[in-house]
């Protein structure tokens, strides 16, 4: 049918290992309730940011991963600006980990 075909390319043997590994998840976590995922990250965040460094970074890195991951998965459906918030998102959250290092590093 003319004007049906998909804007993406096909996707690549690795997109596909990434989602079928995620798909099990993905699923489960359709199954919580809806405020179940949004409040477990704001939770984590707040410890990233308020916990003592040795809880704090990995707590962010948690997060940033799961933004990552998130993000990842939803890249070929999303607009551009939805892309663009998406890097953003994860750009801030690493940053947040580099300034939560840097002071015991004795660089800020």
């Amino acid at each position: 049918m003319a004007g049906t075909e998909s804007k993406n390319p096909p996707p690549s043997a690795m997109r596909m290992q990434i989602e079928d590994a995620s798909r099990p998840l993905l699923v489960w976590l359709t199954k919580l309730p809806k405020m179940v995922i949004p409040l477990a990250t704001v939770v984590v965040l707040a410890i990233g940011v308020l916990a003592p460094l040795p809880v704090g970074v990995p707590a962010l890195a948690v997060v940033t991963v799961w933004m990552a991951w998130l993000g990842y998965l939803a890249w070929p459906a999303v607009t551009p600006g939805g892309r663009a918030l998406r890097l953003a998102t994860v750009g801030i959250l690493l940053v947040a980990i580099v300034m939560r290092v840097l002071p015991v590093l004795g660089i800020a």
